[in-house]
């Protein structure tokens, strides 16, 4: 019979427990509320992604909206923002401009993406997503009074942010000003 040392027997185990957590890939405990607004990936080679978590928007005509954004930080110089949002429009027409304004300034970014459309009751629900520079997207939509103009051929709608959307830009405005 074999005698082994316990001391021996729990170095194993720890030096094998170790080395199997090391090998498999295991997403980082959040950072707390970051989480609840942010999330944050590290891509390697020193780059992150962000995800800002869908904010609830409302149309002049009380439909809800929403819009949420995807970024990397690769270099500060020629990062872009992927901006997705939807919002329900009478009819099926292809979205021909969007037009996001803060106070005077006016943004219009260039192309327009339809992921897709579908029909909830009697309006048409529209997907859409737009890319802008990082300096734009801070400027024109990371603030609480922006609002985002949809325009069609024969329409548009307005959207704005709602009460509790806006409580929680001024989150994650503090929480990106603090990432980046």
């Amino acid at each position: 019979m074999i005698k082994t040392n316990k001391l021996s027997v729990l170095f194993l185990i720890a030096l094998f427990s170790l080395n199997a957590y090391n090998c498999v890939g295991v997403k980082p405990a959040s950072t707390g509320k970051i989480s609840k607004y942010v999330e944050d990936f590290y891509l390697g080679d020193g780059k992150m992604q962000y995800f800002v978590k869908s904010l609830e928007y409302i149309s002049q005509t009380e439909d809800d909206a929403a819009l949420d954004a995807t970024f990397r930080r690769a270099s500060k110089k020629n990062d872009s923002v992927t901006v997705n949002f939807s919002v329900l429009l009478n009819k099926n027409n292809s979205v021909n401009k969007v037009v996001i304004k803060n106070g005077e300034s006016e943004y219009i970014p260039e192309p327009i993406q339809t992921f897709f459309t579908q029909k909830e009751d009697e309006k048409i629900l529209h997907r859409l997503s737009i890319k802008m520079p990082y300096g734009d997207y801070k400027k024109h939509l990371l603030n609480q009074t922006h609002s985002i103009t949809v325009l069609t051929e024969d329409e548009s709608s307005t959207i704005s942010l709602t009460k509790k959307g806006k409580q929680n830009m001024e989150k994650i405005i503090l929480i990106l000003d603090d990432l980046l």
